[in-house]
């Protein structure tokens, strides 16, 4: 005999509510440990020539990074606003971030309600907190890196894509607001641009030439790319003719795994595979445009962290966001396809299987990578202890590190107000000149055999080590370069080539030896330091 059917029990709203508390409240929390030092080390050093150009210093002339422009102008905002409020730009930085999640966020829940196969009981309820969960948790110590900005800003741009890839037309204002948001964090880096390219090619296939020409979206984005180009060669021309060719020839060699590596890498391989499988269970069964949408971006990101080269683990978030994203949409939409999911008489299932997921994520990611580690240990951390000895022997704040690497030297820079007295944050150039070991006859090219771009940081760092006057000489005994001829790469013997170097150094004294670093001091009874800028050229 068949079985008569049960009435689902009845189940208080509070206990609904109850589990679905701290999938918002949870993320929340989250955002306040990332006020605590330190902040991420890529962000820190970025800030930090933000605060220098801000400060007066001509970018690419007084302060040579091999970041495009609107890189630093778009951390500049985080600067101004600490010159007006309470806070420095690390306090600042993290507070426009949060407050970026926060309006990518609601505005991400609002578009997926425009999604038609979005239109369903599970589906709607597990997408959002899991946006959050991507926002929020996944960075972890890669908070604020380029990558998790470019996944916040694009967000609404990908849901947008989703409801778009499934007939639906967004009004003008909201298009080109979302066009214009995506395409300052796009245009960042040209690798960002794959994202966008593999969207829009996958929409004109799906929608035909008249519907992708009339939307505003794509305009939005490559107007903000194009004229971002286009400063490289007006209003930073200095990036478009003497930084990009220099970035080409020595940047790009610097950890350069090439393609192949990148695909086997820890990190992207997993990715891949997962963006595969669940793509193929989403196309196979819930063939719905806005899961191909997302393979789709997916693939666009994961193209952009292999045209990078490097292997860098943050290089890949956005695909990682992409994959898990694309999990719970094909979980909920398959479950809501052939196991419908009442939204008036079956809240309790929805709940509880978003709660369920949620805590899956919440669990693994704090196995990947425990919370709040770096601010757990700070004190304890090199970059504390490194902080506390400059803050006992640098009066004036004031160092020159002769290093390949950002960490710990940032943040630890932004935290005690010091200054690098150089104009290259690092030693990135001679990493890439030296990338290689060839028959060289000695292990330093002589100064008049140097190319233009060795010769050229060879005597700038010597012209701003003998001017500024630093407190503190920081060489880095690990110089990121290859050993050659049987010996190890030395800075400090390698700047001593130089007479105005070796001069400026009769001033200094050994202080100490610390982890990897040997430390000098300016001698007591030396001259005063130039106040800043003092006798600065370009």
């Amino acid at each position: 005999m068949p079985t008569a059917a049960t009435k689902p029990p009845t189940v208080p709203p509070s206990i609904e509510r109850l589990l679905l508390l701290p999938l918002i409240a949870l993320p929340i929390l989250w955002l306040a440990g990332y006020f605590f030092p330190p902040i991420n080390h890529d962000v820190a050093a970025i800030l930090d020539v933000s605060a220098r150009w801000v400060n007066g210093e001509r970018l690419y002339v007084e302060v040579i990074d091999e970041n495009l422009p609107l890189t630093f102008v778009v951390h500049a905002l985080p600067v101004l606003t600490s010159k007006i409020l309470p806070g420095d730009p690390s306090f600042w930085f993290t507070a426009w971030v949060v407050a970026g999640i926060f309006a990518s966020f609601w505005a991400c829940r609002r578009l997926v309600k425009l999604v038609p196969s979005a239109d369903h009981a599970l589906t709607e309820a597990l997408l959002p907190p899991v946006l959050l969960f991507l926002f929020t948790v996944l960075p972890n110590e890669h908070f604020g890196q380029r990558e998790h900005i470019l996944f916040v800003a694009c967000a609404p741009y990908m849901i947008a894509s989703m409801a778009r890839g499934e007939g639906i037309l967004l009004s003008r204002g909201s298009s080109i607001a979302i066009g214009m948001v995506a395409g300052v964090a796009l245009a960042m880096k040209p690798h960002y641009l794959a994202i966008p390219a593999a969207l829009e090619l996958y929409l004109l296939i799906r929608r035909g030439w008249r519907t992708t020409l009339t939307d505003p979206i794509p305009w939005a984005i490559g107007l903000v790319a194009v004229a971002h180009f286009v400063s490289m060669y007006t209003i930073f021309r200095e990036y478009g003719e003497f930084v990009m060719p220099l970035a080409v020839e020595a940047y790009a060699p610097i950890g350069d795994t090439g393609w192949r590596g990148v695909l086997t890498s820890n990190v992207l391989a997993p990715t891949l595979i997962a963006l595969l499988i669940f793509g193929l269970i989403a196309v196979i069964f819930t063939k719905t445009a806005a899961a191909r949408v997302l393979v789709v971006f997916g693939i666009g990101a994961a193209i952009s962290a292999i045209a990078q080269a490097k292997g860098w683990p943050y290089h890949v978030l956005p695909a990682l966001s992409a994959a898990i994203l694309l999990a719970a949409l094909t979980v909920s939409q398959t479950v809501d396809r052939y196991l419908p999911i009442s939204r008036s008489g079956h809240h309790l299932p929805v709940a509880v299987i978003s709660a369920t997921l949620m805590v899956l994520l919440y669990f693994q990611a704090a196995l990947y990578t425990p919370p709040f580690y770096k601010q757990r240990q700070f004190e304890d951390s090199i970059g504390g202890r490194l902080q506390h000895i400059i803050e006992q022997n640098a009066p004036h704040r004031t160092i020159m590190a002769l290093s390949p690497g950002i960490y710990p030297l940032w943040p630890m820079i932004n935290y005690i107000g010091g200054r690098m007295t150089m104009r290259y944050l690092t030693m990135w150039v001679l990493q890439g000149v030296y990338a290689t070991c060839d028959d060289f006859p000695a292990l330093y090219n002589p100064p008049d055999t140097m190319g233009d771009s060795e010769k050229l940081v060879f005597d700038n760092v010597s012209e701003d080590f003998a001017r500024e006057q630093p407190d503190l000489l920081i060489v880095d005994r690990i110089a990121g370069i290859p050993r050659c001829q049987g010996k190890e790469f030395d800075y400090l013997e390698y700047f001593m080539q130089n007479r105005v170097f070796a001069d400026a150094f009769e001033g200094y004294e050994h202080l100490m030896d610390f982890d990897r670093y040997r430390i000098y001091r300016r001698k007591k009874n030396g001259p005063p330091p130039p106040s800043h800028g003092e006798g600065k050229e370009g």
